[in-house]
C-alpha cells in the first residue's frame, strides 16, 4: 500500500529565477499535509528515488517520474514526517531523459539527519520517503556498508540486513545489475537502473542512506568489458543522468575522491580507460589510464599524513598471480608494479583497498601484498561478493581466508576519537548477519609532511 500526501499550501518564488532553484520557501508544518489516498505503488507518481554525494552541508537527490511533469520539487526537512520541509526545484540539466530529476540539496547542518520527499504535482508518496546523514567535521566514528555482483533487479533480504545496521554510507562496488549491454543504447541502461531500483529490498536500502557507487564490467558493459567497449558512451551519459553523484573529475570516467571524518575515499573507474585484457602485458597495458593514474598518485600523496585512513577503492582484484589475459590486476602487472613502488618510494601510509568483483569475501593483511622487489607495498586488502549471485573465487592468497558465496556483504567501523589512533574493523558478513571473516586495524594519526 502506498500512501500519498497533499501540500494545502503551495505558493512559490518564479521558477525562473536562479535563487528559486536553491532552498526555497514557505516552509510546510506537518499539520498542512492531507493523507489523500491509498493505493498500490503504481499510484504514486514516483518510480523511484535515491541520494548520494553527501558533505557535512550538501548532498544530491535524483528521482525518475512515471509521467512527464513541470511541477516536481524535493522537500527537505530535518524533522520528522516532513515536518517544517522546504522545497527544492529541479537543477536544470540538458539532454537529460525528460522523467528524470536532480536536486542539489546545500546549505544544510552538519551532523543533522534529513528526511526528504519528491512532490509532484502536490502528491507526495509517503512510503517512498528518504532519509540521509550529513557529515560531522573532524573526526569522529562512523560505519559503512560495501559490496558489489548481484542479480538485475535482486529483492534478496540481504539488502534488508544491510539496512539492520545503519550505516551512514553504502559502497556500492560495481555489477549493480547483470545486463551485459554490448550498444550503445542509452534506453537498454536506462531500462536495466530502473528495474534495480524499483526492486522493493534494494530501493529501501538505497532511501535510507547515502549511496555511492562506481560500476565494474557487468553493469559497464559485457563481461569483462573495457575502453573498446561499443556502448561506453552510453553506459557514461546514463550514469550521469540517473546516480546522484558527487561532482565528477573527467568527462568519461567517474573517478572521484570524498572525505569522511578523518578518512580520505580514493574511488577508481576500472572499466572506462582499461586497455583489451589480451594485449601483451607491457607498461602501455593498463587499467587506469594515464590521466586517471596520474589522478590517484597525486591524491595519495596529497592525502598521505593528512589523513591517517585512506580507502582505495578499485573494484578489481589486486593480489593475484601473473595471468597474462586475465580481467584483474594480475593480468596488467607492470602497472601494478608501477603503483606499488609509488606507494613504497612515498611511503604512503594509512592504505586499505576494498574491492568486489570476485563472488567472495577475502581480507588480506597485506602479507600477500607484495609486489615490489623490497617487497612493498603491504597494505590491506578486503573484497566483498557477491551481494546475490553465485559464489567464486579469484586472485589471492588472503591471509584471513576465502569466503565464497552469494547473500554477502562487508561492513567497515571505523574508530575515530580524535586521539592519535584511528581504529577499523573489516567485517565480512552473510545475510543472516553472521561475521564470516574479520580483521582489526589500527592507524597512527601522523604528522603531516612539510612542503618542500
Amino acid at each position: 500500500m502506498t500512501t500519498l500526501l497533499t501540500l494545502r499550501d503551495r505558493s512559490l518564488p518564479d521558477r525562473s529565477t536562479a535563487a528559486s532553484r536553491k532552498l526555497l520557501l514557505p516552509i510546510f508544518s506537518l499539520s498542512a499535509m492531507l493523507v489523500l489516498a491509498c493505493g498500490d505503488k503504481n499510484t504514486s507518481p514516483i518510480h523511484w528515488v535515491w541520494a548520494g554525494g553527501i558533505t557535512e552541508n550538501a548532498f544530491r537527490v535524483t528521482t525518475k517520474l512515471r509521467s512527464p511533469s513541470d511541477d516536481v520539487r524535493l522537500l527537505v526537512s530535518s524533522g520528522e514526517n516532513l515536518a517544517e520541509a522546504v522545497a527544492i526545484l529541479p537543477t536544470p540539466r540538458k539532454d537529460s531523459d525528460p522523467l528524470v530529476n536532480a536536486f542539489d540539496v546545500n546549505d544544510l547542518q552538519p551532523s543533522t539527519t534529513y528526511r526528504y520527499g519528491i512532490e509532484v504535482n502536490g502528491i507526495v508518496a509517503a512510503e517512498q520517503l528518504g532519509e540521509i546523514r550529513t557529515l560531522t567535521p573532524g573526526p569522529f566514528s562512523f560505519k559503512f556498508a560495501f559490496g558489489s555482483c548481484a542479480r538485475t533487479g535482486s529483492n534478496s533480504s540481504l539488502f534488508e540486513q544491510i539496512q539492520q545496521h545503519d550505516p551512514l554510507l553504502f559502497l556500492h562496488l560495481g555489477d549493480f545489475h547483470y545486463e551485459d549491454i554490448e550498444e550503445n543504447d542509452p534506453d537498454k541502461y536506462r531500462d536495466a537502473y530502473d528495474e534495480v531500483l524499483t526492486s522493493p529490498t534494494q530501493s529501501a536500502l538505497y532511501r535510507s542512506t547515502a549511496v555511492e557507487y562506481v560500476w565494474d564490467d557487468h553493469d559497464f558493459g559485457p563481461n569483462n568489458s573495457d575502453s573498446t567497449h561499443e556502448g561506453r558512451g552510453a553506459a557514461q551519459t546514463v550514469y550521469r543522468e540517473v546516480v546522484p553523484h558527487r561532482q565528477l573529475l573527467d568527462d568519461e570516467a567517474i573517478y572521484r575522491a570524498f572525505t569522511i571524518g578523518r578518512a580520505r575515499f580514493i574511488v577508481t573507474d576500472s572499466r572506462s580507460y582499461k586497455t583489451d585484457r589480451y594485449l601483451p602485458d607491457t607498461p602501455e597495458k593498463s587499467v587506469l589510464g594515464t590521466q586517471q593514474k596520474a589522478w590517484l598518485q597525486e591524491e595519495l600523496l596529497a592525502a598521505n599524513g593528512q589523513y591517517p585512513l585512506i580507502f582505495w577503492v578499485s573494484t578489481m582484484p589486486w593480489i593475484a598471480e601473473a595471468d597474462g589475459d586475465a580481467d584483474h590486476w594480475g593480468g596488467y602487472t607492470h602497472e601494478r608494479l608501477e603503483i606499488s613502488q609509488f606507494i613504497e618510494d612515498n611511503d604512503i601510509r594509512g592504505l586499505v583497498m576494498l574491492s568486489g568483483d570476485a563472488h567472495m569475501l577475502a581480507i588480506d593483511d597485506g602479507s600477500n601484498n607484495r609486489f615490489t622487489p623490497n617487497g612493498g607495498p603491504g597494505f590491506p586488502v578486503m573484497h566483498a561478493a557477491a551481494l546475490d549471485k553465485n559464489g567464486s573465487e579469484k586472485g589471492g592468497p588472503y591471509s584471513e581466508g576465502v569466503f565464497e558465496g552469494g547473500g554477502q556483504f562487508g561492513l567497515v567501523t571505523v574508530d575515530d576519537d580524535g586521539s592519535d589512533t584511528v581504529r577499523v574493523l573489516l567485517s565480512g558478513r552473510n545475510k543472516e548477519g553472521e561475521e564470516l571473516v574479520g580483521l582489526r586495524l589500527e592507524f597512527p594519526v601522523l604528522p603531516i609532511p612539510e612542503a618542500e
